[in-house]
């Protein structure tokens, strides 16, 4: 079936809620309260057939008598009214829909029977929906939020798409953590009309996406996927993590969406092909997502290392080489030109350690000599403590004075990465940070976090969060240069 636009789902003008509740413990009052408590700016009309106001609307007591013909229908009603709703939207000329209301395929014959009539009846009617089983869709731009949960994710530059409801709360909200913000977020639930694929189509063309992060539980139509990843992938990077790669997980995802999981070396060569970056945890799928959002791309995986500590360095170096990557001996003169600027016992190697006594400008103009090597395609740089200007490292123990402090570590994080970030930009070469503040507290460590978001940066906590970030940017740069 050639689908019809999908803006409605996530551009709407005016919602129908349909199952309405003034109940504070129902889905129909909280999944309401968060629309409107989100800022949304079009109209939206309540339905309910026992109620006259909720949450000061007026309420319709059925579709037919709604004042316009709604973009978008958003349907909470038990599940064997569902497809009575859905008749009513398509007698209203209503072509988009989300349908939160659980208890279809996911329960077996009966449910899948009742899913397919729902289906049938939409397609006939020329509507789209969104489910069944599913927890709604962000869409920040548009101020959009018809969620349960009740934190809000300012517009940006990611997408979600998952699955599971609460996989979608998760990622939405790491990323509003890490000062980033969402373009379209969807819990697209059984997938019994639109599949991910069709959402991928969308979001390849929508401007206020850069970055796609997808979680699946199994395939409604292999065949399309790879076609609509493939184009997608051209565009912009897709990062997926399955699941039901064990049995295990194989037979949950089947009671969760009613989802077949298939042969995982199917999906593993599927991605090869398509350009999606495989990822096996959410946290690697957020680590890696971010990553795309600054760094150029690498041409190849030769890889200069500069570190504030040996162990690190050492083991960034194990966790790239295991990866693939090519940790490259630095040629004699980049060597004579770090002998000096660095103290006499430096390693004289590659990872560079910068051993105690480095000056902060000779700790840039180190990295700057490495990203000049012709065989270094990327750079990682571990514990930013010898680029901070910061003075002294010694916390105060006054309240007053810690959070002055405080303050001012997160400020020169922020400009040492900036300039980082710069000399990345001038060699077009990616830089991968990753660092401890060793004297800074949880709360500060988040406040430097969320500020490093703002100016579109990142830094990881631990080197092979960095080392697996940076393999993905490589796999996608080879990904385009090999695609026609």
């Amino acid at each position: 079936m050639k689908l019809p636009d999908l803006s409605p789902l996530f551009n709407a003008r005016s919602v129908a809620f349909v199952g309405a509740s003034n109940d504070p413990g129902k889905w129909g009052f909280l999944t309401l309260k968060h629309l409107l408590d989100g800022g949304f700016q079009g109209r939206v009309y309540p339905v309910n057939p026992r109620e006259s106001e909720i949450l000061g609307l007026k309420v319709y007591r059925d579709i037919a008598t709604l004042p316009e013909t709604p973009d978008l229908a958003v349907i909470i009603v038990p599940p064997p009214v569902v497809l009575g709703t859905i008749k009513d939207c398509v007698s209203k000329g209503i072509k988009a829909g989300i349908i939160i209301t659980a208890g279809f395929a996911e329960l077996g014959r009966e449910g899948s029977k009742l899913q397919q009539e729902i289906v049938e009846t939409a397609r006939q009617g020329g509507m789209v929906f969104v489910g069944p089983n599913c927890n709604g869709i962000m869409s920040p731009w548009n101020k959009q939020h018809i969620q349960f949960p009740a934190f809000f994710v300012p517009p940006g530059p990611i997408a979600v798409i998952a699955q599971s409801g609460n996989v979608v709360d998760a990622l939405s909200l790491q990323t509003k953590m890490h000062g980033f913000g969402c373009s379209r977020c969807i819990a697209s639930g059984n997938e019994a009309l639109l599949h991910c694929e069709d959402y991928l189509d969308y979001l390849g063309n929508d401007p206020g996406t850069r970055v796609i992060l997808c979680y699946i539980e199994g395939f409604k139509d292999g065949e399309r996927f790879m076609k609509v990843a493939r184009e997608v992938s051209r565009k912009k990077p897709i990062i997926m993590l399955k699941a039901g790669k064990t049995q295990a997980g194989a037979r949950a995802a089947v009671s969760h969406t009613a989802a077949v999981a298939g042969e995982d070396a199917v999906f593993e060569a599927v991605c090869k092909q398509t350009g999606v970056i495989r990822v096996k945890s959410l946290d690697e799928m957020l680590d890696t997502g971010l990553a795309f959002l600054r760094q150029p791309l690498p041409q190849g995986r030769g890889l200069g290392i500069v570190t504030a500590g040996g162990g690190w360095g050492v083991l960034a170096a194990d966790a790239c080489a295991e990866l693939g990557f090519d940790v490259v001996q630095l040629p004699e003169d980049i060597i004579r030109e770090l002998d000096k600027i660095l103290p006499a016992w430096w390693n004289r190697g590659n990872p560079v350690d910068l051993v105690a006594g480095t000056a902060v400008d000779n700790t840039y103009k180190a990295v700057e000599l490495v990203m000049q090597c012709p065989s270094v395609d990327a750079m990682m740089f571990l514990s930013l403590m010898p680029a901070l200007r910061m003075g002294s490292f010694d916390a105060p123990h006054d309240e007053q004075a810690r959070e002055a402090w405080g303050k001012k570590m997160t400020e020169v994080v922020v400009q040492a990465v900036d300039e980082f970030n710069a000399l990345a930009d001038k060699y077009n070469k990616p830089i991968v940070l990753a660092s401890e503040y060793m004297c800074a507290t949880h709360r500060e460590q988040a406040e430097i976090t969320f500020a490093l978001g703002g100016h579109n940066a990142v830094c990881y906590r631990m080197p092979g969060q960095a080392a697996r970030a940076l393999d993905a940017l490589v796999k996608y740069s080879e990904y385009l240069r090999k695609s026609p």
